[in-house]
């Protein structure tokens, strides 16, 4: 079913049913995204009352449009919606998007069972009810009626509540993390999380796909889904707590569930687990720019022992381990340290380390075949420039893409003020990740570490 979205993401035409000239309707805002889009197809705005929105003409119905109609966006009042739908089935729509609300999500299953009905003879695919609709960054096409937009990349990210997909948005350009597509779910009436993780899993344009989750329809089809992704798929599954379960069935009309038990399942299918958004976020952005970790046996190199000593510690409890050096390693890195400093993991480079000596440390771990993955971690002591640091993991990654035993994840830990900010953006844009955490940066290093595992499964699968 997931190859039917194709016209979904892609429509040649849309009809906005209840289309407005008042700026304060939804039908209004949905209409103008889909113009401002950079996005080539036949728009159609449906309003019985209007000539023309926005400069396009108005048709009275669906019916009335000329031809074929790939997408329809629904913005009516709950119960005129079924009519609406039954004008789809006659048209022979392909996909519908119904943005109004009052439908399960305020105990009202009657309607929702009614459009069901109307559909369940037709092929047409459903997003909806009580959704924002969808925005796909790869192509330009904005179909959702809130403001926003993405920067470009490679990570898809389907959102069950629509406020926080909108937040998702601004979070992910503040992190510069580009996004591909990003989709509200809502009352999830037919099209499912295993529909998208299915489509997007062969979406040329998503690398890594990202979930924020209250309660599954279908729990054998969407670890099913996982299990089939040959990509990372990160999962935010709210409603952990009591309270937290009771909340998300006041807010979708969903029970959570056992929790332990998703956890389980979700870690069996092959998913990683993100504790909230900005975890995600920090997750995606490591999977999005870096290789996947061999193993997780982690080199940390720092101009501060303490920073060093949380890093450890932070790797540790996330099932990651800083493994002695190797004498050849040893041997290389006790050449660039001071004569009073002895090299260990952590690598204590000493508060004035400028670019050297993080340079040809960090070389050192990539070479070290008993390392699988390297967090390069500076502290604005006031000695050495933190540009030296940051030009320092640059060029091990121009390196990187020269040299095969160089091809580990590398991360970046800053602490410090603003002069770090510029440098930071620097790597983001690189698409190195750097945190302003010893414990993000951790989760981060794990789930290159759990991306690794997955594929060394999915290998042996194949072979056997």
């Amino acid at each position: 079913m997931s190859q039917k979205l194709e016209t979904f993401f892609k429509p040649k035409s849309i009809a906005v049913v209840g289309a407005s000239k008042n700026s304060t309707k939804i039908g209004h805002a949905t209409l103008k995204n889909i113009l401002i889009s950079d996005y080539d197809c036949k728009v159609y705005p449906i309003n019985p009352k209007e000539k023309e929105i926005l400069g396009v003409k108005c048709y009275k119905t669906l019916n009335d449009v000329p031809g074929k109609i790939d997408l329809v966006m629904v913005s009516v009042p709950a119960k005129i919606v079924p009519q609406i739908m039954r004008e789809c089935v006659q048209k022979k729509v392909e996909n519908t998007i119904i943005i109004s609300s009052g439908f399960s999500e305020i105990g009202d299953h009657k309607l929702e069972d009614e459009i069901k009905k109307i559909a369940e003879k037709s092929n047409m695919r459903i997003l909806g009810p009580n959704t924002m609709g969808y925005k796909n960054a790869s192509d330009n096409l904005d179909a959702s009626f809130v403001f926003g937009v993405p920067r470009k990349g490679n990570l898809s990210l389907i959102s069950q509540s629509g406020a926080l997909g909108i937040g998702m948005i601004y979070l992910a350009n503040n992190e510069y993390v580009g996004v591909s597509k990003i989709i509200g779910v809502g009352n999830k009436l037919d099209i499912d999380d295993d529909d998208l993780i299915d489509y997007f899993s062969t979406d040329p344009e998503t690398k890594v796909i990202g979930l924020y989750i209250e309660a599954i329809k279908d729990g054998r089809a969407f670890m099913n889904s996982i299990k089939a992704c040959d990509k990372p798929v990160l999962v935010v599954k709210a409603g952990r707590s009591a309270a937290g379960a009771r909340a998300t069935a006041s807010h979708t009309g969903s029970m959570a569930g056992s929790d332990k038990i998703y956890g389980a399942a979700i870690r069996q299918a092959g998913g990683i687990r993100c504790r909230d958004l900005v975890e995600l976020f920090d997750m995606a952005r490591a999977l999005a720019g870096q290789p996947p970790a061999q193993g997780n046996r982690i080199g940390i190199i720092t101009n501060g022992g303490g920073l060093g000593i949380l890093l450890t510690d932070a790797c540790e409890a996330n099932g990651l381990t800083i493994p002695k050096l190797s004498q050849k390693t040893y041997n290389k890195i006790d050449k660039i340290l001071p004569d009073l400093i002895r090299p260990n993991n952590p690598v204590d480079l000493v508060g004035d380390a400028g670019f050297y000596r993080y340079e040809a440390s960090t070389r050192a771990l990539l070479e070290d075949p008993n390392i699988d993955g390297v967090i390069v971690a500076s502290v604005h002591g006031g000695y050495a420039r933190p540009r030296e640091f940051t030009g320092a993991i640059l060029k091990m990654i121009r390196e990187r893409k020269l040299h095969e035993e160089f091809k580990k994840p590398i991360l970046g830990t800053w602490i410090g003020g603003k002069e770090f900010e510029d440098l930071v953006l620097d790597l983001k844009a690189a698409g190195v990740p750097i945190y302003p955490s010893s414990w993000r940066t951790a989760r981060a290093m794990t789930a290159l570490y759990l991306e690794g595992e997955r594929i060394k499964r999915e290998r042996k699968q194949k072979r056997g």
